[in-house]
């Protein structure tokens, strides 16, 4: 072996920092790392990548014309608007128009005698109010929601999907030996006039759909307990629900519900806040003995039978 060649091997067998040169890398042995000086030091090089290889990595999406949305929207179901709106802005648009909730309508309408006639196909060709009205509509018609209204169990409610609304109504009623009693609850649906302001570009487009998105009655709840004896029940009208609890009574032989109200003003900043009881006036309601406790939404087909 010569000199030449023993110097080579020599050459290989230094670590990768002994091979580099005081000022940077080799840029063909070292790939995309450089190195400076600072001071009288190296420093490991940052690493940096390519525009190249940057712009490879996007991937551009299609944009679909909006009729092939409309279409593709006539195969989904009840369901799965939701998720189909949240694909992007022209999905969200369509499931905004009349055209789409009156196909929803149409494609699963069935003559039932429990339809109230303002659902009945002859009454929905009003554009006002026409999503909420579809969406009633579904839970008599379509199977999968007429099952969740009617496999509801006696005292399986939860009252505390209620906290911190407010009581807006109440009154009771009696029907046979049995004492009903109601309260109608609404949440603050504080972001409900910006919704179409957030999404940039549609409220023009939203502008001749907007009649379609009316419902007076969007996040109310009405809460009904049904007692075998009369009930001494404050007015708690205006107050907003910090508690709700549906137990078992003292003598553990029947069930009672609690609930406590108080002004929005002296509320804990949320539910899970503790607070000083002793410091807030609260309006204690106790119904007991009950036998029943129901939590109808507004598109529950209980909910507008309570005032009748």
């Amino acid at each position: 072996m010569n000199e030449v060649e023993r110097l080579k091997i020599v050459e290989d067998d230094r670590s990768w920092d002994e091979k580099a040169d005081d000022n940077e890398f080799d840029e063909a042995t070292t790939g995309r790392f450089t190195s400076e000086k600072e001071g009288a030091g190296r420093r490991r090089g940052k690493r940096k990548y390519s525009t190249k290889e940057a712009d490879s990595d996007i991937i551009e999406g299609i944009d679909l014309p909006l009729d092939i949305w409309f279409l593709i929207s006539e195969h989904i179901r009840p369901e799965d608007v939701g998720r189909f709106g949240a694909i992007c802005y022209a999905t969200f648009y369509v499931i905004s128009t009349g055209r789409f909730w009156i196909t929803l309508y149409k494609r699963h309408h069935r003559l039932i005698p429990e339809l109230p006639e303002e659902l009945t196909i002859w009454n929905m060709e009003r554009l006002r109010g026409l999503k909420a009205n579809v969406i009633r509509a579904l839970f008599y018609m379509h199977p999968p929601f007429h099952a969740q209204i009617v496999g509801e169990k006696p005292l399986t409610a939860d009252p505390t999907r209620l906290l911190r609304t407010q009581c807006v109504l109440q009154w009771h009623a009696k029907k046979g030996s049995l004492y009903r009693y109601f309260f109608k609850f609404s949440k603050q649906m504080q972001n409900k006039k910006s919704l179409t302001s957030t999404r940039e570009g549609l409220p023009s487009l939203m502008a001749m759909d907007s009649l379609i998105h009316i419902n007076a009655n969007e996040g109310c709840y009405i809460l009904e307990a049904i007692t075998s004896c009369v009930c001494a029940v404050p007015m708690v009208m205006g107050e907003h629900l910090h508690h709700a609890g549906l137990g078992v009574s003292a003598d553990l032989r029947s069930h009672r519900l609690h609930l406590s109200l108080a002004p929005a003003h002296l509320l804990p900043c949320s539910s899970s806040t503790k607070s000083r009881k002793y410091q807030v006036p609260y309006k204690e309601v106790l119904l007991e003995p009950v036998r029943d406790v129901r939590v109808y939404p507004w598109w529950h087909p209980q909910y507008w039978k309570c005032g009748r």
